[in-house]
C-alpha cells in the first residue's frame, strides 16, 4: 500500500468520524436521545454505515465532551444529572454569565449588536417552526452574545458548562409557551444592550438562565421518552 493510499484512508476516516460526531452530538443536544438513553453500538453501525472503530472513536469523543458516559458491559449512555449536580453547575453558570454580561455591555460594538440582531431573527424562525436546528442556532446566538465580552477564557467556561446541562434547556422548551417566551427574552437582551443598560442586561441573562434550571429540577423525576435511530436525518 502506497503512502498516498494510506493518507487517503486516514483522511476518509477523519471525515467519517467528523460527520458521525456532528450528527450524534446534534441528536443529543436537540433531545433526540434523552438522558439515561443507551446508544446501542450495533444500531449506530447500521445507521451510519461506518466501521466499529469509528463509532467507538466518536463515542469516546462524546464522553470527552461530557455528553455520554461509557461503562463496562453497558456501553454508552446519554448523561443524566441529579438535582444537586444541576444546582452546582448552575451556581457556577450564574456567577460566570453575570460576569460575562457586565463585560458584554462594556465591550460590545455596534457591528456585534447588528450581528446579534441577525442571529436572533434567524433563531426565531427555527424556534417558531420547531426545526431540528433550533438548539444549534440558539447555541450560536448565545456564543455570539458572550463573545462580545472580549474574554475568551470566560467564554470557553460558559460554553463548557452549557454543554454539560444541555438537557435542561431542551426540557424547558418542552413546556407550554416557553419557546415564545424565550424569543421575547432574546429581543429584550438586545434592546438592553443597545441602551447599554448593564443592570437590566445582567438581570435578563440570569433570569433566562435560571428559568430552565428551576423547571428542570421541578420535573427531574419525569421519565423521558425514547426515539428510534430511523428518525435521525443522515448528512452523508
Amino acid at each position: 500500500m502506497g503512502a498516498s493510499t494510506k493518507r487517503a484512508e486516514v483522511s476518509t476516516t477523519s471525515v467519517s468520524s467528523t460527520l458521525v460526531l456532528k450528527k450524534l452530538e446534534n441528536a443529543i443536544l436537540s433531545g433526540h436521545f434523552k438522558p439515561r438513553e443507551r446508544l446501542v453500538e450495533r444500531d449506530l453501525l447500521v445507521h451510519f454505515d461506518v466501521s466499529r472503530t469509528i463509532i467507538r472513536e466518536v463515542l469516546k469523543m462524546l464522553e470527552g465532551k461530557g455528553l455520554v458516559k461509557i461503562t463496562p458491559y453497558r456501553g454508552a449512555v446519554v448523561v443524566d444529572l441529579t438535582a444537586k449536580e444541576v444546582e452546582d453547575i448552575y451556581f457556577l453558570r450564574q456567577e460566570l454569565e453575570a460576569t460575562a454580561a457586565r463585560l458584554v455591555v462594556e465591550n460590545v460594538t455596534r457591528i456585534e449588536i447588528q450581528r446579534l440582531k441577525a442571529l436572533c431573527k434567524e433563531l426565531e424562525k427555527h424556534l417558531t417552526r420547531r426545526t431540528d436546528q433550533m438548539i444549534e442556532k440558539d447555541n450560536e446566538f448565545h456564543r455570539a452574545l458572550f463573545h462580545a465580552s472580549g474574554n475568551n477564557y470566560l467564554n470557553e467556561m460558559v460554553d463548557y458548562l452549557g454543554t454539560k446541562v444541555h438537557m435542561v434547556k431542551f426540557n424547558a422548551w418542552s413546556l407550554p409557551n416557553r419557546i415564545e417566551q424565550s424569543i421575547l427574552e432574546h429581543r429584550a437582551m438586545i434592546a438592553a444592550l443597545e441602551r447599554r443598560n448593564a443592570k437590566e442586561f445582567e438581570k435578563l441573562v440570569v433570569d433566562h438562565l435560571l428559568f430552565s434550571k428551576n423547571s428542570y429540577v421541578a420535573q427531574l423525576k419525569g421519565v423521558p421518552r425514547s426515539r428510534s435511530l430511523s428518525t435521525i436525518k443522515k448528512q452523508h
